[in-house]
């Protein structure tokens, strides 16, 4: 049974201590920054909380994706979250003068700041856009690349074991039907199909079995 504390209850705690903290800390008129950051920063809070409970990748789970690509979604995930995060410090720092002022006071550079004009909505949103965009385009390119590249592995493997299956078969075959004149052919016969590239097994397989069947006929 799962433990409700780690599956459900932690996440709506965070996002609710999250909901709290905004309304607490809400001014008398807010402004279209203080409602984007309010639902951007739940967004990234469900985000994170989907990366750490479908971030842990088990191989069994693999299946158009290779595990690699999981990984590399898991990484990418928790890097656009700290990017995003990132931005949203330093464009309050950088971009507002509330933010401003506190770095006034921290560094005391009242000069500097004095005179460095507040950013636009704009540019903060342009940015939230931007790492957005940026994580998802590597991510479809990667996942695109990912799943070419585990279909041929697939189709590869796929033809391996049957040319695997093929050769013990033919195994079967020689225990069967070899006699001590016909051993030699056998083991040619199994040597041959054992070197078979995969991807020639179809256009080899006929002829094979051929000299197979011959070989048994000329035991009969």
């Amino acid at each position: 049974m799962k433990n409700p504390f780690y599956s459900w209850l932690t996440p709506v705690l965070a996002v609710g201590v999250t909901l709290l903290g905004f309304m607490l800390l809400r001014p008398e008129e807010p402004t279209s920054l203080y409602w984007i950051n309010l639902a951007y920063s739940v967004c990234l809070e469900v985000l994170f909380f989907v990366w750490l409970r479908w971030g842990r990748i088990r191989s069994r789970s693999v299946d158009e994706q290779t595990i690699y690509f999981r990984v590399f979604l898991g990484v990418g995930t928790l890097y656009y979250i700290i990017a995003a995060v990132l931005w949203m410090v330093f464009y309050f720092l950088c971009g507002t003068r509330t933010g401003q002022q506190l770095l006034a006071i921290h560094f005391d550079l009242p000069d500097i700041l004095a005179t460095w004009p507040e950013m636009s909505i704009r540019i903060y949103l342009f940015g939230i856009l931007g790492l957005t965009v940026l994580w998802i385009v590597i991510a479809s390119i990667v996942g695109r690349h990912d799943v070419a590249y585990n279909t041929r592995q697939t189709a590869l493997e796929n033809a391996t074991a049957d040319v695997r299956s093929f050769v013990n078969e033919l195994k079967d075959m020689a225990q069967q039907h070899q006699t001590q004149q016909t051993k030699r052919e056998w083991k040619l016969l199994i040597m041959e199909a054992e070197s078979i590239p995969p991807s020639q097994l179809a256009s080899n397989e006929v002829r094979l079995r051929a000299k197979a069947e011959k070989l048994i006929d000329n035991n009969q």
